[in-house]
């Protein structure tokens, strides 16, 4: 896990989505779903749930969101 993939994840969160979170930060929306999909795997939970072309947390997304925050800000 890096500090670059809980900043893309908090980046989805924050814009509401992977397109605009890849917009406004620059980057490809399939690097983006990259770097989610490597997290994800790493932590061994699904952090969005991706149906009906919206995204929404998982709730081990609601429950890593938490932690993302505070790492976030230190």
């Amino acid at each position: 896990m890096t500090m670059a993939q809980i900043q893309h994840f908090l980046d989805i969160v924050n814009w509401g989505g992977f397109s605009a979170a890849a917009s406004e930060t620059f980057i490809s929306q399939s690097s983006l779903s990259k770097q989610i999909k490597s997290l994800e795997s790493e932590l061994n939970v699904q952090l969005f749930d991706r149906t009906n072309n919206k995204i929404a947390l998982t709730p081990g997304g609601t429950a890593f969101l938490e932690y993302a925050r505070k790492l976030n800000n230190t």
